[in-house]
């Protein structure tokens, strides 16, 4: 029998080498730091500080390229789109820190790619957290941020 949780973690194991990644999405490697550089995706950093990305990291990537490349999206757009998850109502963040959330009160860049995260969490628990992890489905369908929010 087939373990779901097994699946969504081979799912985000991060294998794929920068290079690797970039020949996948038919990108330059510079692209994939740009996008890093901009807070739209949060590769893995080996101790050595080599990239690495997952499977789900390369589908969510994909779709960046094509908002970019197909549907006349640049990257301030998709990071402000990105912006209006309602991530506060995912994690059900307190009042008192949503208060203070630059993500909550100017809804500018998503809540991953803030410098200091009022919620406590690090780069690495980003990558796993629930918020992150429905990009590329919102980004897809943005009525699902409607649901979601709702």
């Amino acid at each position: 029998m087939d373990n779901p949780t097994m699946k969504e973690d081979a799912y985000r194991e991060p294998v794929y080498t920068i290079g690797h990644a970039a020949e996948k999405l038919a990108v330059a490697v510079p692209t994939l730091r740009m996008y890093e550089q901009a807070g739209l995706i949060l590769p893995y950093k080996t101790a050595t500080k080599r990239r690495l990305y997952s499977r789900h990291d390369i589908d969510y990537l994909k779709i960046i390229i094509d908002l970019i490349r197909n549907q006349g999206l640049n990257i301030e757009a998709i990071k402000r789109l990105l912006a209006l998850i309602p991530c506060w109502r995912i994690i059900h963040c307190p009042v008192k820190i949503r208060a203070k959330c630059p993500s909550y009160t100017e809804g500018k860049i998503p809540c991953w790619s803030m410098t200091e995260n009022p919620c406590g969490k690090t780069k690495d628990q980003c990558k796993i957290c629930q918020v992150y992890l429905s990009c590329p489905k919102i980004l897809m369908e943005p009525i699902n941020m409607v649901k979601t929010s709702g």
